[in-house]
């Protein structure tokens, strides 16, 4: 790991309070899963991966987000795995963002963010699904038709956070020199 110098320790910390802040501005949606809100914290989570790698975009991601539901009672549980949940999605867009020869590729900016979106919504949904069968004991049936809808309203916003923060990140990109 390089030297944290304080340049990283702020961008940091300012990517840490776009992924909390932004988690207040929601727009509801409605779609045919079930509704949902639609917010930029995960834009932003996939956006601190691309712009500061893997660990710190990590870091960035996951602190925001678990705040938020520190300070939110009906998330306040969800806090330990909603910090390994965003933590992963924003360290796999930064992993392949940065293994790819072209950074600058709107390609590699795209694939990133559609990689960091799914590895969230598979641990998403698999924490849905360890909760749902294992701890409330319901059956397996029930579980599923849970885990399908999740699934549809997860894939809806993360369709959404993929076009955004691909179009995002490339004015970012010229913009912020983080190494």
């Amino acid at each position: 790991m390089k030297k944290l110098t304080t340049k990283k320790l702020t961008y940091v910390g300012l990517f840490a309070a776009l992924t909390f802040v932004s988690n207040y501005l929601q727009i509801p949606l409605v779609t045919p899963f079930g509704n949902t809100r639609f917010h930029l914290g995960n834009v932003f989570c996939l956006l601190s991966g691309i712009i500061l790698g893997p660990l710190y975009g990590g870091l960035a991601a996951g602190i925001g987000p678990t705040l938020f539901d520190l300070f939110d009672p009906v998330y306040f549980t969800s806090a330990p795995t909603t910090f390994i949940n965003k933590f992963a999605m924003a360290a796999v867009a930064g992993f392949v963002f940065n293994k790819r020869s072209n950074r600058e590729s709107k390609a590699n900016i795209v694939l990133a963010s559609i990689l960091g979106q799914l590895t969230y919504i598979v641990l998403y949904l698999a924490k849905t699904f360890i909760k749902n069968y294992y701890i409330l004991n319901l059956t397996y049936e029930a579980s599923m038709v849970e885990l399908v809808q999740k699934a549809g309203v997860s894939f809806t916003n993360g369709i959404i956070s993929v076009i955004f923060a691909s179009i995002i990140a490339i004015p970012l990109l010229k913009a912020v020199k983080f190494e």
